[in-house]
């Protein structure tokens, strides 16, 4: 019990990573709340399989369900370990990684005894390398006010070659941020610097990037935008953007697909009865529960870079959210103070920071 205690002290950088390994659908279910939603993937990168557990909540993002056991299997009912609880309601399985061309399965078992179970996945035996080029732009979008004004971003785009046997390829895309957080480095007797904090972002999309090369024909993608990040504050020191391509299957393809469409639907994620985005788990003693999320065996690779203030083709102006200290000011926001204030903030440097 011990050595297993102090592993998860070591891994304690690898639990704040995790906030941000999957790419959330940020979806506000209108229904009257209580249902399970289970969503994760198995992986063929190490530490990046993980399962999230919540039950809805009218209008609102779904509560975590704490206190679950999750356990992964293979098609031939093979047990691999399992899931530890990282943080409320989500879930991860140190040290493993997936075999491609080997099916997945996960079965959880919620506190109240209920047991869910998810339909096999086979992962996709194949993974190009991905290669990914970033674009500043500045185009107009509504504001947290409603109001539509000029707005900057970063735009990536991915390019990656097709094997010639693979006839079907599927994929998705999504991002990961690292940024580098200082606290304000007031004046003292001792010149003391303070250490400085490293935030892993949780991004939150509307959309995610899709392809079907089931209907497109050309070995190639190039340049495909799959991620628009707004420039805010979190850009004024080192910020590291890992993009992330999952090779899917063709099942898990049509659930982000029909996801997407909820989302955008006339305008209104609430246009669409959630009905339509049925999942692959069901609990084994009653068919009749809905269940809402998706299990996915996904083989991934992934291409990362970093941006400085000086990468900027223009100057970054934050100034009251900025932590630089300028003897004019007092009123520094909590991060500049205390940077473990921040969200998923650690002082673990991650390896390759």
């Amino acid at each position: 019990m011990k050595a297993f205690t102090m592993k998860l002290l070591r891994q304690f950088g690898i639990f704040v990573i995790l906030t941000a390994c999957i790419s959330p659908i940020d979806i506000r279910i209108n229904n009257t709340g209580g249902q399970i939603i289970i969503s994760g993937q198995v992986s063929s990168i190490e530490d990046r399989t993980t399962i999230s557990i919540g039950r809805t909540a009218s209008g609102r993002l779904p509560e975590p369900k704490e206190g679950a056991q999750v356990i992964l299997f293979d098609m031939y009912d093979n047990y691999y370990g399992s899931f530890h609880e990282y943080k409320p309601g989500e879930y991860i399985l140190l040290g493993f990684s997936g075999v491609p061309g080997m099916g997945y399965k996960v079965q959880v078992t919620l506190d109240d005894g209920r047991i869910y179970e998810s339909a096999i996945e086979v992962m996709p035996e194949y993974a190009p390398a991905v290669s990914v080029t970033h674009q500043f732009n500045e185009r107009v979008a509504a504001d947290l006010d409603g109001d539509n004004v000029s707005q900057r971003f970063i735009d990536l785009f991915a390019s990656t070659e097709i094997p010639e046997e693979w006839e079907s390829p599927y994929f998705f895309w999504s991002v990961d941020e690292v940024y580098l957080l200082s606290p304000t480095d007031f004046p003292d007797p001792f010149g003391s610097i303070p250490p400085p904090c490293f935030v892993y972002q949780k991004i939150a999309t509307n959309k995610r990037a899709l392809y079907n090369g089931s209907v497109v024909n050309s070995r190639e993608i190039q340049n495909l935008l799959v991620h628009e990040r707004k420039v805010d504050r979190t850009f004024l020191e080192r910020h590291y953007l890992t993009t992330y391509q999952s090779s899917i299957t063709q099942k898990a393809y049509e659930y982000w697909s029909k996801v997407n469409t909820l989302a955008f639907s006339r305008g209104s994620i609430f246009d669409t009865p959630p009905a339509q985005v049925k999942g692959n788990f069901h609990n084994i003693a009653n068919d009749d529960e809905i269940v809402w999320g998706y299990f996915q065996a996904t083989h991934e690779t992934f291409d990362r870079f970093f941006l400085l203030p000086t990468d900027f083709p223009y100057t970054l102006l934050f100034p009251t959210e900025s932590c630089t200290f300028d003897g004019t000011r007092w009123d520094y926001p909590p991060y500049c103070l205390n940077c473990l204030s921040a969200p998923n903030s650690s002082y673990t440097r991650p390896d390759w920071f």
